[in-house]
């Protein structure tokens, strides 16, 4: 009987490492769907379900901003099973909607949802939800910690910030300074010189041995880069797809995406192109000019450009105008 009570040492090695391994994230969070989580809604003015889940993204987005909560949710709730993204904004609008202590559990599960589809918005919402103990959650500083760095990992830099804020009151500089590297607006360069000179010669190649380690870890500048443009990709054709339809007239819904995906990129790089308004103006005077010549290029065009750099128009009085001048002069 004694023997039977002698566990192998292998085997009491392994139900020890068992014992502290940390359960991965994903399986923290509740069982969710994404048909159980959503309500439903009506097509309305705006939105409507056979159109592309992208327009509905964007035009949710647009209309988010613009205050119009009940059309943005509307839209954001049809986009949601393509857009995982929506499901943060979502739970933001029932953050803003009232009496949180009915609501919490929904706030929590927007949150919970996205966060299993990586999106770092909803990750570094569960940070701040499990550091407070708020919204459904229970209070877990450790938790909140992973589920900062996931967000540091997936590129949000506001993540990144606060996990150089967490690693400095641990004393943790070569840590902190690590990560400072991962940040690419020039404001936060002063984030990292100021690390760098409260450490020690050791410390900073130590940092700098972390940084090389964690780099494959951490999404690239061109992976964020991508996933911003698919954003204005979204923002923009809603606009236009509201506002100015005929631009989209005879392409696929993957051939307007790639059209304006070609569309930013080329108007972001054109010297008269100064705001996004102007790249909307610059996408829809283009469009028409290929759909009568196909090898059309506005920015050729003085007419035009003077037109874009006129102070005076409005939006809807420069593309008119430029509408104009194709019609006149492009065979």
């Amino acid at each position: 009987m004694k023997l039977l009570n002698v566990l192998p040492l292998a085997l009491l090695t392994w139900l020890a490492g068992c014992s502290t391994q940390e359960v991965p994230l994903n399986d923290t969070l509740p069982k969710l769907t994404a048909q159980a989580l959503l309500p439903a809604v009506n097509a309305n003015e705006y939105c409507n379900p056979q159109m592309d889940s992208d327009i509905l993204f964007g035009t949710g987005l647009l209309m988010f901003e613009d205050g119009s909560r009940d059309v943005a949710q509307t839209c954001l709730v049809m986009a949601a099973p393509n857009h995982p993204r929506a499901f943060c904004y979502l739970s933001t609008m029932v953050m803003q909607s009232g009496d949180l202590s009915k609501n919490k559990n929904q706030v929590f599960n927007y949150t919970a949802y996205a966060a299993k589809q990586n999106d770092w918005c909803a990750e570094y919402g569960l940070y701040d939800m499990y550091s407070s103990g708020t919204l459904g959650a229970k209070k877990d500083a450790k938790l909140a910690m992973r589920w900062l760095l996931r967000s540091s990992q997936h590129g949000y830099p506001d993540a990144q910030k606060e996990l150089i804020n967490q690693y400095e009151k641990q004393d943790n500089l070569p840590e902190a300074y690590a990560w400072s590297k991962f940040l690419i607006d020039t404001e936060d360069a002063a984030i990292g010189t100021t690390l760098k000179t409260r450490m020690t010669p050791s410390q900073v190649a130590e940092a700098d041995k972390r940084y090389n380690d964690l780099v494959p870890q951490v999404a690239s500048k061109a992976a964020l880069a991508a996933e911003e443009r698919a954003e204005d990709v979204a923002r923009y054709s809603a606009q236009i797809y509201q506002d100015y339809p005929d631009t989209f007239k005879g392409l696929t819904s993957a051939e307007r995406q790639a059209y304006m995906t070609q569309s930013i990129g080329d108007a972001m790089d054109l010297p008269f192109i100064r705001n996004r308004d102007h790249v909307l103006i610059y996408i829809v005077i283009n469009r028409a000019a290929q759909l009568k010549k196909p090898d059309a290029n506005i920015a050729n065009d003085q007419r035009i450009i003077t037109l874009i750099e006129d102070k005076r128009l409005s939006v809807d009085e420069t593309i008119e105008s430029g509408l104009r001048v194709v019609k006149t002069f492009y065979r």
